[in-house]
């Protein structure tokens, strides 16, 4: 595998030169991958903005696995935040944090990431920049949603990601069905009395899950890349009188776009997710979990010896 051949900053400069040297290779990354930089990352939302989509931001986090690399990920993240609201995109743009991200590790780790998702929700709400509370292969998803349900309840306004692979996922979309979810398929794994294993399974909690944010109150967001998927959804939204702009379509960026295009045209409202920073690899390598098929012709065509 990739990961375990280079080292991250190895492969990064290895990487970076090889772009650095391939227009065609450079090209593929801008597609999937905003930059480096906060500017970076403002400068594609506005244009997203510009031509009608809304935008999900993520900064692209190391594994962490000491809590200085943490505390370093916190301050970029709340000057994310900060940049958004001063850009005057909070309307449109959201940030969306992994609690894994800002610190979740055995021990006091717990306590830490829980002080600053709570600090950079305080934050964002402060600053009315929306948050959206990933859930990713790493994390914990009772701890999550534990987090997410005591800012529910001190006030703080968050959305949570929720995914359709596991068992649990139709009870908390049940729970949250009046709040901001956004339902992904999910790169869960495990046993199957925690998860889905095969992908019609995966496919139907999906369904099951999307009606369930239909019926409620909420303002949910479904991120799929799945085409036969995205029909259903487009029925189950007229099937239950869901007026346009109640509800949202995600997509990552590049991905899908004539899709991301048609659904805009039709008068819904299209988000698209767009990861930055200097950790972007990790992030490119991660959502072959999500879309394979073009996610890892991006990646061969960074490759040495690629046609």
């Amino acid at each position: 595998m990739i990961r375990e051949a280079l080292s991250s900053v190895a492969r990064n400069e290895a990487l970076g030169g090889l772009i650095s040297r391939a227009p065609i290779a450079r090209d593929v990354v801008k597609r999937v991958i905003a930059g480096e930089s906060v500017d970076d990352a403002l400068a594609v939302a506005g244009e997203l903005a510009d031509r009608g989509f809304w935008a999900s931001l993520e900064r692209a986090a190391p594994t962490v696995d000491a809590d200085d690399v943490a505390v370093s990920v916190f301050d970029d993240y709340a000057a994310l935040v900060e940049a958004v609201a001063s850009a005057g995109l909070g309307g449109v743009c959201e940030v969306s944090v992994f609690p894994e991200s800002l610190g979740v590790m055995p021990g006091p780790g717990d306590d830490h990431a829980r002080e600053r998702l709570f600090e950079l929700a305080r934050l964002a709400s402060e600053r009315s920049v929306p948050l959206m509370v990933g859930m990713g292969p790493a994390g914990d998803a009772d701890l999550t949603i534990t987090w997410v349900e005591a800012l529910h309840a001190a006030g703080t306004p968050v959305g949570v990601t929720l995914p359709a692979v596991l068992r649990r996922t139709a009870a908390d979309c049940e729970r949250f069905a009046d709040r901001r979810v956004r339902l992904v398929k999910g790169g869960h794994r495990g046993a199957s009395a925690v998860a889905y294993s095969h992908p019609i399974e995966i496919d139907k909690s999906f369904i099951r899950c999307a009606k369930t944010l239909l019926r409620g109150a909420g303002e949910p967001s479904f991120a799929t890349h799945d085409p036969r998927l995205i029909e259903i959804l487009e029925s189950l939204t007229a099937r239950y009188e869901r007026p346009r702009q109640s509800y949202e379509f995600a997509f990552f960026m590049g991905r899908q776009e004539a899709a991301q295009e048609r659904l805009l045209a039709a008068g819904e409202r299209v988000r698209v997710y767009v990861p930055y920073g200097p950790d972007w690899f990790e992030r490119l390598v991660g959502g072959l979990a999500e879309q394979p098929s073009s996610i890892a012709a991006a990646l061969r065509s960074l490759l040495p010896g690629s046609s």
